[in-house]
């Protein structure tokens, strides 16, 4: 679905000009209205390539075009939209909980970061910030 200008400037006021996701304050331009429920654009492979690769076609249609509508979107930074990318709201909850035990697991520089005191893990529930918002305005 494309949107208009003022539908997107509407869009990105919905939580207060802020990622609905994390809260960071959303740049004029650059952030990503995303579908909260996913549309799942269809696509296809291409010819296959020289080199063996198969190029990815889009078609402009959805698997779920009921899901692509203006109530359906929220304003998201790009990092958020892309990391939840076809994710439910409570699987993209899951999936950053799990973020530290991950960092934890792979990455050498978190854990000497942490052994140092440079980190430290909080466990706390994820709350989203349309979630903090919506119960202020209530």
């Amino acid at each position: 679905m494309a949107i208009t200008k003022k539908q997107r400037a509407e869009l990105r006021m919905k939580f207060g000009g802020r990622c609905a996701y994390c809260g960071c304050q959303l740049p004029e331009k650059g952030w990503h209205a995303d579908h909260v429920e996913a549309a799942l654009r269809k696509w296809e492979f291409g010819e296959r390539q020289a080199n063996g690769t198969r190029k990815i076609i889009y078609s402009g249609d959805h698997w779920r075009p009921e899901n692509d509508v203006l109530e359906n979107m929220f304003p998201a930074c790009a990092p958020c939209n892309l990391f939840k990318a076809t994710l439910t709201v409570e699987v993209f909850r899951e999936q950053i909980a799990a973020q530290a035990d991950r960092a934890r697991l792979y990455s050498v520089n978190f854990r000497t970061a942490e052994r140092f005191g440079l980190v430290e893990v909080i466990v706390k529930p994820v709350i989203f910030w349309f979630e903090q918002y919506q119960s202020e305005v209530i």
